[in-house]
């Protein structure tokens, strides 16, 4: 006789029923993750279809929030507790990076001294579901002792939150996902949405822009596709410069003087306006195989000249695109009236931090 584990008990069975005990254990597996598949989609959907009904009982009380916080010379000071309060940190973060200021207020700590961060014209966003919350009412009860805005964002039109606030947005009484009714799950899901209703339509009000945008995200693969060329050009200071006569003796010597010694050149015409590139790698290539360049050459005669070029305006995946098309290493730059003011390397466009 064999001890055979099951999932659900342990039982001794001959030798020959193993294999049949197995296949029952690896069907009840299979079994049990179809289960938690369907309840998964299950859970989604009910979120899905929650967000559904709050788009149609969304009214003009966050257009009248919205005005609000426009018109306002301080800030929003968004509160809550628990999972509210998670919630209202990131609603906080996406009013600060599309060019909303705004913080979050512990609710607790307020009440301890942080109360100082709170000023006159101020927008404070409170978040509870039930409206009732114990630690949070508090805080209201002292800053209508200031003249701020005071919005609540709830589930409750009636309690004791919306009753103390000038603008309410009543997200309704919603479902959680929970099983056991209790967990904030939808709830919160519906919070987060009404967040980034409200965080984006005034970023559209503002007329924010992906410039605004590219300056509040300089970090990570945001801020490197909205980054301008003229942050990551080599400048034109660092880069010899010639005209298309200059001895190729005399382009060499200078560009072994540079103080970043790039390894190349600007061959430029009497406008500043860039005609060709001298790669030192190109003179080395010629060398290696056993030419012997006539240093008195003018250096027009060895020079590349530029399939393309690019503005200093331009964004990053724009010279991206250019490298890619062109499979060319280095792209001049040029100011609006054409002239030549730096020159980009395909390696530093193409190497994109991670997030």
């Amino acid at each position: 006789m064999t001890a055979i584990v099951n999932p659900r008990c342990t039982v001794l069975r001959p030798h020959g029923e193993a294999a049949q005990t197995s296949i029952e254990c690896a069907g009840d597996h299979i079994s049990s993750k179809i289960v938690m598949l369907e309840r998964a989609r299950a859970i989604i959907r009910q979120e899905a279809v929650a967000l559904e009904r709050l788009s149609d009982r969304i009214d003009e009380s966050i257009c009248m929030l919205a005005d609000h916080i426009l018109s306002s010379t301080g800030i929003v000071l968004v509160c809550g507790v628990g999972k509210s309060r998670l919630v209202g940190e990131k609603i906080s973060a996406t009013l600060a990076s599309t060019g909303t200021r705004s913080i979050m207020l512990d609710a607790v700590d307020a009440l301890h001294g942080d109360l100082g961060r709170v000023r006159a014209g101020d927008v404070i966003l409170a978040l509870s579901n039930s409206g009732e919350t114990a630690e949070l009412m508090p805080l209201i009860r002292a800053v209508r002792q200031l003249p701020v805005i005071v919005a609540a964002i709830t589930g409750r039109a009636m309690s004791s939150l919306a009753q103390a606030a000038d603008v309410v947005i009543d997200i309704g009484s919603i479902q959680e996902a929970c099983a056991l009714g209790l967990a904030p799950t939808t709830s919160t899901t519906a919070m987060a949405a009404m967040g980034d209703a409200l965080a984006l339509i005034l970023q559209e009000r503002r007329g924010f822009t992906r410039q605004d945008f590219a300056r509040l995200h300089p970090g990570g693969s945001l801020g490197w596709e909205l980054t301008r060329v003229r942050d990551l050009m080599w400048p034109l200071e660092a880069i010899p410069v010639f005209g298309p006569d200059t001895p190729l003796s005399l382009a060499l010597l200078s560009m072994c003087r540079a103080p970043r010694r790039l390894g190349v050149g600007a061959v430029l015409s009497g406008r500043s306006k860039v005609v060709g590139l001298l790669l030192g790698e190109s003179i080395g290539r010629l060398v290696d195989g056993g030419a012997t360049p006539d240093l008195n050459d003018p250096v027009r005669r060895h020079m590349q000249p530029p399939l393309t070029a690019i503005s200093v305006h331009a964004l990053l995946d724009q010279a991206a695109q250019l490298f890619r098309q062109h499979e060319i290493e280095l792209l001049p730059v040029q100011d609006d009236q054409e002239r030549f003011v730096g020159l980009i390397c395909r390696q530093d466009v193409l190497k994109r931090p991670e997030l």
